[in-house]
C-alpha cells in the first residue's frame, strides 16, 4: 500500500483528528488518574485518622493494632516536603481536618520497603511531634490500567480517523485521476460519478465536466477555423505562384519573379505548420508506427538540401497506438531546429526504453536557454537567437504538442558538451 505524503490533504486530516483525540484522551486519563490519587489520599486519612488523634493526645478511642504510628521528635532526615496544593496532599489535609486532626507540615521519607509520610502535629500540651504513617496505600503506583485503556483507545482512535479520513480524501484522489489520465484531444467515454464523493466533491467534479466540455468545444472550433483559413490560403498563394512563374523571363522582373516565389514559400510553410499543429490534436491515435523506419525518412528528407543528420536506430521499432504522421511531423520539427538553431553536427537517435521509446536529437550549438525552454515551447514563441532565422515559432510548440498527446514527456540538457532534445514515449498513450 502506498503511503500518503506527510503534506497530503489525508495525512493532515489524519494528524489533525488523531491529535485532537489523543490531547482529549490524555486529558480525560489524567483527570481519572487525579481523582484517583484524591480517593486513596481520603481513605488514608479516614483510616490514620483515629490513630493520629489518639497519639497525638487529642481524644478519641485507642487505634486498631494494625494502626501504629512511627514517632519524631525532629523533622525525619533524607526527606522531601511535597507542595500542598498537590491534589492528594490538599486531599488528605481536607479529610484529617473534617475528622478533627490539623496538621502544620507534612514531608515523605523513603525507608527500607515503603515510604513514609510524616504530619507535623501540635499535640495536647502545645509541643509538636512528627507522625509517621506507613501504609501501602501510600506507594506509587503506575496508572497500569488506565496507560493500558489509553492505548487501546488511541489505537481504536487512530484506526477510525484513518479509515474516515480515507473515505473523505479518496473521491478527491479519484477526481485527480480523471483528470490525470485525460488526453486533450481524445474522446472521453462519459465518466461514473465518483463514489461516495461529498456533495462538495460532487460540486467539483460536476464544474469540471463543464469546464472540460466548454474547453473541447472551443478547440474543435479553434482547429475548425485554423484548418479551414490555412486551406483556403494555399489555393490563392498558388495561384499567385503560377502567376509569378509566367512573368517575362528578362533581367528586369527577375528579381520580383523570385521575391513573389520566395514569400509565397514562406507563406506556405507557415500554413504547413497550422496544419501541424491543428492535427497535432486531431488525427486518431489508432495506427501502428516504425519509429526507426521514421527516423531515416526524416534525416534523408534534412539532407536533401545539406548534409544529412546521423542516425543512430535499430532495425525497427515499433509504437503502438499512435499516428505516424505525428511522429514523422515531432522528428521532422525537432531536425528543423537543430539544422536551424544549433551547429552541424545535428544527430538522430530512436532506441527502446522502458517499454516504450525514445527520441533525441542533438547538436554542437548552443542550445536553448534554461531560463526560456518552457516558454519556447508554447505557440509563435522565439528565442533572442532565432530573430535573423526565418520560422514560424510553431516547431517546439507542435513537439510539445505531440508529445503530450501521446503521453510522454519533452526535455532538454546539456551533454559531452551537445545540446540534446529529448522526447520519450510510453508504450501506449
Amino acid at each position: 500500500m502506498k503511503l500518503p505524503r506527510a503534506d497530503s490533504l489525508f495525512a493532515r486530516l489524519l494528524l489533525l483528528q488523531t491529535g485532537v483525540a489523543l490531547a482529549l484522551l490524555f486529558v480525560f486519563a489524567a483527570v481519572v488518574y487525579v481523582d484517583r490519587n484524591v480517593a486513596v489520599a481520603r481513605l488514608v486519612a479516614e483510616r490514620w485518622a483515629p490513630a493520629l488523634r489518639h497519639a497525638a493526645g487529642l481524644g478519641g478511642a485507642a487505634p486498631a493494632p494494625d494502626r501504629t504510628l512511627l514517632r519524631a521528635e525532629a523533622r525525619p532526615p533524607a526527606s522531601w516536603r511535597p507542595p500542598r496544593s498537590l491534589p492528594r496532599l490538599a486531599a488528605l489535609a481536607e479529610e484529617l481536618e473534617r475528622h478533627g486532626v490539623r496538621f502544620e507540615d507534612a514531608v515523605i521519607s523513603r525507608g527500607a520497603g515503603a515510604p513514609t509520610l510524616w504530619l507535623q502535629l501540635r499535640q495536647g500540651d502545645g509541643r509538636s511531634a512528627w507522625f509517621g504513617i506507613a501504609d501501602v496505600a501510600l506507594l506509587p503506583r503506575r496508572p497500569g490500567r488506565v496507560l493500558l485503556a489509553v492505548l487501546i483507545s488511541a489505537a481504536i482512535l487512530v484506526a477510525v480517523s484513518w479509515y474516515f479520513t480515507r473515505r473523505l480524501t479518496r473521491p478527491l484522489e479519484q477526481l485527480r485521476s480523471r483528470m490525470v489520465r485525460h488526453q486533450p484531444g481524445q474522446a472521453q467515454a462519459p465518466a461514473a460519478p465518483i463514489e461516495g464523493a461529498s456533495p462538495e466533491v460532487a460540486a467539483i467534479e460536476h464544474a469540471y465536466d463543464e469546464l472540460l466540455a466548454r474547453y473541447e468545444r472551443h478547440e474543435r472550433e479553434r482547429a475548425l477555423l485554423l484548418a479551414g483559413v490555412s486551406h483556403d490560403l494555399r489555393s490563392p498563394l498558388a495561384r499567385i505562384r503560377m502567376a509569378a512563374g509566367l512573368l517575362p523571363e528578362d533581367p528586369a522582373s527577375a528579381p520580383w519573379r523570385e521575391a513573389i516565389e520566395r514569400n509565397t514559400d514562406v507563406a506556405d510553410r507557415l500554413i504547413g505548420s497550422f496544419l501541424d499543429h491543428v492535427r497535432a490534436g486531431e488525427l486518431p491515435l489508432d495506427q501502428r508506427a516504425d519509429l526507426a523506419a521514421i527516423a531515416r525518412s526524416v534525416a534523408a528528407e534534412a539532407g536533401r538540401g545539406g548534409v544529412a543528420p546521423a542516425v543512430d536506430a535499430p532495425p525497427s521499432l515499433v509504437l503502438e497506438r499512435c499516428h505516424p504522421l505525428l511522429l514523422e511531423r515531432l522528428m521532422a520539427n525537432l531536425v528543423d531546429n537543430a539544422c536551424k538553431h544549433g551547429r552541424a553536427p545535428v544527430a538522430l537517435a530512436v532506441r527502446a526504453e522502458g517499454g516504450g521509446a525514445c527520441i533525441e536529437v542533438s547538436d554542437a550549438g548552443p542550445g536553448l536557454p534554461e531560463a526560456q525552454r518552457e516558454a519556447l515551447t508554447e505557440a509563435f514563441a522565439r528565442g533572442d537567437a532565432a530573430r535573423g532565422t526565418p520560422g514560424t515559432g510553431l516547431g517546439l510548440a507542435i513537439v510539445a504538442r505531440i508529445s503530450a498527446r501521446l503521453g510522454g514527456t519533452l526535455a532538454f540538457e546539456r551533454r559531452d558538451g551537445r545540446h540534446v532534445a529529448r522526447v520519450t514515449l510510453p508504450a501506449a498513450p
